[in-house]
């Protein structure tokens, strides 16, 4: 006989591709994911799930099994909601978010803690990483640089600019740059050319064709630091960099590097319940700072 919460461990391996990710949503440690989904196989009497190195994948009939899953998730939501005082929903469970560090760190920190103080049944998970979007890595919400892509389902959360800028002591050594031509002798702050996995932020031949990278870091935070301390010109995003009192912009108009925030939502039948809700959050805390995104920070230049 199939049960409920074997039901509930398949779609928890679903939705975060591997045992041990499935393990941690639920609370439970691997070998009673694997346990149940032992008893959900012995139940139906095939295979649900192929155990391979990179974690797990559903068979033809685990994929089948994923409506009946998703009705008896809803089942035990709806039980929970009645149980509360008045019959009110509270929104509960894991949801997991992978972003660019610096995306991570200036807008996910303020949406997360807006969540877990409105819906404090909600647990939040967030990785980082500059990297092509990944579909199947386990999570809800994967947020990345660039176009949207044919292949997810895929919302623009913002448009937002690059722009390059010195510290005021390096400034003053090495001299305010006016044109383009005026780069020579001066020293560019800028991601690792040979480990840059987003297309769109590889600009640097083309934004300075004779110029090199001479301080790179794959850590966006990293660059700012190095450029605030003299290191040279870096190409930062501007709602990073205008809020920083020892930096100034240089050639505003000559580069301005437009990029786009996208995310990604995992698919209908994956999506954990309060992900729509976590999503309203992130967008929100963009829309509240569209000003700094596109590079119009209200600041005094020194």
């Amino acid at each position: 006989m199939v049960k409920a919460d074997d039901l509930l461990v398949l779609l928890e391996v679903a939705r975060s591709g591997s045992l041990l990710g499935a393990a941690s949503a639920l609370e439970v440690d691997h070998t009673t994911v694997s346990r149940r989904l032992s008893a959900l196989e012995r139940a139906v009497g095939a295979p649900v799930v192929v155990r391979t190195g990179r974690g797990c994948e559903l068979t033809d009939l685990g994929r089948s099994l994923l409506a009946p899953s998703e009705s008896v998730e809803r089942a035990v939501g709806q039980a929970r909601t009645l149980a509360q005082p008045g019959g009110v929903s509270e929104l509960t469970g894991l949801v997991r978010i992978a972003a660019p560090d610096v995306f991570a760190v200036e807008f996910m920190g303020p949406a997360m803690a807006r969540m877990v103080r409105t819906h404090p049944g909600v647990t939040l998970e967030l990785t980082s990483a500059t990297r092509p979007m990944v579909q199947g890595n386990g999570a809800d919400i994967e947020i990345g640089v660039g176009s949207s892509q044919p292949r997810l389902e895929t919302v623009l959360l913002s448009p937002y600019v690059l722009g390059l800028y010195g510290s005021t002591d390096y400034l003053a050594d090495h001299g305010t740059p006016t044109t383009r031509e005026e780069l020579d002798g001066h020293r560019l702050v800028y991601y690792v050319e040979s480990l840059i996995r987003v297309y769109e932020l590889d600009v640097i031949d083309e934004l300075f064709p004779s110029h090199r990278v001479h301080v790179a870091s794959t850590s966006v935070h990293a660059q700012l630091t190095a450029t605030m301390a003299g290191a040279g010109l870096g190409l930062l995003p501007a709602f990073l960099a205008d809020a920083q009192i020892g930096l100034r912009r240089v050639l505003r108009h000559e580069v301005d590097v437009p990029q786009k925030y996208i995310a990604a939502l995992a698919p209908r039948s994956l999506r954990r319940p309060a992900t729509t809700v976590v999503m309203q959050e992130i967008r929100s805390e963009v829309r509240a700072r569209q000003h700094e995104l596109m590079g119009r920070r209200i600041r005094h230049e020194p």
